[in-house]
């Protein structure tokens, strides 16, 4: 098939997904509403289970920003067609902000800081309060939505643009803006990290907690990507450009920062363990508590060990069944990290699984995708004037 009809069955993918946003739109919308009569019968637990979920897909939605940036500061040519997805994944920031705001109602509820009482009586508290405190927080987070709001636009605005206007200089223009880009989105994650999920536990502190969930995201993002293009392979659509080419890079991608991933998570228990200083420790003791060890164990074994043994292999990640179900097995790895880092918090005896934890995750899931398929369907599924498009259709693995 020659490049010409392939960009015309692109354009004829236009409008395909109103019937799955509608029907994910309804879907969120009820289990949100079952997620807020719920909300009454345990509010403080419902802040903790709202915040894992919502950690899950802004690394998503981040992580989908890295795979953008990366891209123009390589200058790939490869995976120019499966840039796309990503690129629309990071357009739901503007989503993100709005579903922070319950965050703000249950700051007292997760952040043990913002308990003027027990800051007074609290030297380390005391310590951090030029940083921990509710103003300071805010300004933080108004920061960083803006930085990431004012990446994705351009990125987005400009790369769409291209599929008009066919300017080569568009190119050129994202990958000089990749470069300070990247420093932002890396400074961002990091503090945004620390804010959100570390200074749950105040008292503990890591000097790779930011990279440990960078890891995770782009993980996640990689995962999320390939699935995203299997699903429109399963409506006919893309078959002929993305290719089983593309999934084994893909593979390859994910696969890596699987074993990053296991590399940094164990070097921040290791050197922590190792150290032994009491408020480094505490953190690991909570969740090396009652049941929460054999999450711990099925994060070895399932994070690290089943993606590192049975996706290993060159014929797995070109296989496109086997290949779907181990990255919906990491991106279940994936939510199981996060729940595992916040839960213990409100749940210290061990694993607590309640009714909102599905709720919430099935709520936010259907209108995350809604509005990532509301987008995507405004746009081509593929940047079909971009000038290394060719060499990206032409992609074959040695």
């Amino acid at each position: 098939m020659s490049t010409k009809q392939l960009i015309e069955n692109d354009i004829d993918a236009f409008d395909k997904f109103g019937s799955i946003t509608r029907t994910l739109f309804v879907i969120g919308g009820i289990f949100s509403f079952i997620s807020f009569i719920l909300f009454f019968f345990d509010t403080h637990y419902f802040y903790f289970s709202y915040l894992t979920t919502y950690m899950f897909f802004l690394t998503l939605t981040l992580g989908a920003m890295f795979i953008v940036l990366l891209q123009y500061l390589t200058t790939a040519g490869w995976s120019v067609v499966i840039r796309r997805v990503p690129e629309v994944l990071m357009r739901n920031i503007p989503l993100m902000l709005v579903l922070f705001i319950p965050i703000i109602f249950g700051m007292h509820d997760l952040y043990h800081w913002t308990h003027l009482d027990a800051v007074a009586h609290d030297h380390l508290l005391q310590i951090k309060r030029p940083w921990l405190n509710q103003v300071f927080f805010f300004i933080r987070i108004i920061l960083y939505f803006f930085i990431w709001s004012w990446i994705s636009k351009t990125f987005f605005k400009k790369s769409v643009l291209q599929d008009e206007t066919g300017d080569h200089q568009l190119t050129l223009d994202l990958e000089r803006s990749a470069s300070y880009s990247m420093i932002l989105f890396a400074l961002t994650l990091t503090f945004a990290a620390v804010d959100l999920v570390m200074s749950i536990t105040p008292h503990w502190y890591s000097t790779i907690f930011g990279v440990y969930i960078f890891a995770g995201a782009v993980l996640i993002a990689f995962s999320v990507t390939s699935l995203m293009y299997m699903y429109l392979r399963r409506k006919n659509l893309l078959k002929d450009i993305v290719t089983v080419e593309h999934y084994h890079d893909l593979g390859k991608l994910i696969y890596g920062f699987n074993i990053f991933w296991s590399y940094i998570a164990f070097c921040q228990f290791f050197l922590i363990w190792y150290a032994s200083v009491p408020e480094e420790t505490d953190f690991y003791l909570k969740h090396f508590e009652g049941s929460w060890t054999f999450v711990t164990i099925l994060l070895c074994v399932g994070h690290f060990g089943i993606p590192f043994v049975f996706f290993i292999s060159r014929w797995l990640k070109r296989h496109l069944v086997y290949h779907a179900c181990m990255v919906l097995w990491i991106c279940f790895m994936h939510f199981v990290d996060l729940y595992w880092i916040i839960i213990p918090n409100v749940a210290p005896d061990g694993l607590d699984i309640h009714f909102m934890d599905i709720t919430l995750f099935i709520g936010f899931s259907c209108i995350y995708f809604a509005m990532f398929f509301k987008n995507l369907n405004k746009v081509c599924l593929i940047p079909k004037k971009d000038p290394r498009l060719s060499e990206s259709l032409n992609f074959v693995n040695f």
